[in-house]
């Protein structure tokens, strides 16, 4: 199975608590586009979005495209501010450990957001060290990639950002 792990392309910023993406987030979202319909990044089989505008925007081009549904996962979504650390890497790890359980062609997108990806990288299993700086910062639509084995190891393959 083959995972990319994104943060939301470049929000908009507004008090509504739920803003969508700036022009140029936007673009990102079609510059992603335009890498997998290139073969540069695999062609997803699913789409995993948090509940919030900006991740589903981010995928919304992919989606169109491939006709592939946006799919809501509620443990994507932001930590909550009735949830301690431990309860937050404990919906992290619920949700790697559903993802382990695909079939091995799958390919998964999930977009979610940059408390969720920097806490990621403390819990994930991979075969490389995610606990260095260059883990550390995400920016708008930055991305991981692993290969995930049978066993359940992230093997890691990239960490890029998609530049416009």
């Amino acid at each position: 199975m083959k995972l990319y792990l994104f943060r939301h392309a470049q929000k908009a910023m507004d008090f509504s608590g739920d803003p969508d993406l700036t022009a140029e987030g936007h673009a990102q979202a079609s510059k992603l586009l335009d890498k997998v319909i290139k073969n540069e990044m695999a062609v997803p089989t699913e789409l995993w979005v948090s509940p919030k505008k900006r991740t589903q925007s981010t995928f919304r081009p992919l989606s169109k495209h491939y006709g592939l549904e946006l799919q809501g996962q509620e443990a994507l979504y932001e930590q909550q501010s009735d949830e301690n650390l431990a309860q937050f890497r404990m919906r992290i790890n619920r949700l790697l450990e559903t993802m382990t359980d695909k079939k091995s062609d799958a390919v998964i997108y999930a977009c979610t957001h940059y408390d969720w990806v920097v806490e990621a990288m403390a819990v994930i299993p991979s075969d490389k060290d995610l606990h260095t700086s260059e883990f550390s910062h995400w920016g708008p639509c930055q991305y991981i990639h692993f290969n995930v084995t049978a066993e359940g190891l992230f093997e890691f393959v990239e960490f890029k950002r998609i530049s416009l």
